[in-house]
């Protein structure tokens, strides 16, 4: 079916084309929308300070090696469920003592916490997460 533009008053012509800007925006939008909740995969860095430089470097399939600390807790494994956003960690020898967390961490911050059901640490990650807190030290995404 053909449409005949040129005999549709200029009001109407308005109209359509703010009804179908509105449309295609809304289409847009929502696809640019969609947020891609960033995986933990690649390094973490504690730069120095108190300590010595570590990093955390999560690999794709699931493992997670510690560089320049926690060494002792090799072997180690993550799993993200993408659903609930839980990150979660097993280390290896790991003495299970308790953690704690500040209540007023930014959203920015993820703290984990050891968690003795699943015998994991873990923490929510999000896009905005730009910071680690494990076992107390700061690592950020590189």
């Amino acid at each position: 079916m053909l449409l005949n533009i040129k005999h549709v008053p200029l009001m109407r012509k308005k109209g359509l084309m703010l009804f179908l800007l509105l449309i295609f925006s809304g289409v847009f939008t929502s696809c640019s929308l969609k947020s891609t909740h960033p995986l933990p995969e690649g390094t973490w860095n504690y730069p120095g300070g108190d300590a010595s430089a570590m990093s955390m470097v999560f690999d794709s399939g699931g493992s997670l090696t510690f560089v320049g600390g926690f060494k002792n807790f090799h072997p180690a494994k993550w799993h993200l469920d993408k659903k609930t956003r839980k990150l979660q960690i097993k280390v290896s020898n790991y003495d299970k003592s308790p953690i704690e967390c500040s209540d007023l961490l930014p959203e920015e911050y993820s703290c984990m916490l050891y968690n003795p059901g699943t015998d994991s640490f873990e923490c929510t990650l999000t896009s905005k997460t730009k910071i680690i807190i494990f076992l107390g030290w700061n690592f950020f995404r590189e």
